[in-house]
């Protein structure tokens, strides 16, 4: 006949209890897939979405851009480049040099102008929405 290990199965089940806890306690991490996602991260890398470094200060808080990426599905596309996610007057397509949100960074632009999630950070210039339209509208002649 078949006997019961009843101490076994409680441990069975504490462990399957822990395993889903811990799986849904963990943050959404971002990983090089994201980052690579975005046309521009140097040199500010982590920074870009979040507050503080999370490899030095352990947070993985969002700043507003993060926040806007997460909700955009973690996607970079035309949509998030023509939004200011963190009020500078800057469009993140511009600080992040990829104006069209293609997800190709525009002419030679190899780091970023400013960081799209630091409220204090245009990078020296202030573009917003319809000072940019306009600009796009010169050379989007048909």
């Amino acid at each position: 006949m078949f006997r019961q290990r009843p101490i076994r199965d409680r441990l069975v089940i504490l462990g399957l209890v822990l395993v889903t806890m811990s799986c849904l306690t963990v943050p959404a991490w971002a990983t090089t897939e994201d980052m690579d996602l975005l046309p521009v991260t140097e040199p500010t890398l982590c920074m870009i979405c979040h507050l503080d470094n999370p490899n030095d200060s352990g947070s993985f808080a969002l700043n507003s851009f993060g926040d806007a990426f997460l909700a955009n599905g973690r996607i970079w596309n035309a949509t998030l480049a023509d939004m200011d996610s963190d009020g500078d007057t800057c469009l993140n397509g511009v600080e992040l040099g990829d104006a069209d949100g293609d997800g190709e960074a525009d002419g030679n632009v190899s780091v970023l102008l400013s960081n799209p999630g630091d409220g204090s950070d245009c990078g020296g210039a202030t573009v917003d929405a319809l000072s940019w339209g306009t600009l796009k509208s010169l050379f989007n002649r048909d």
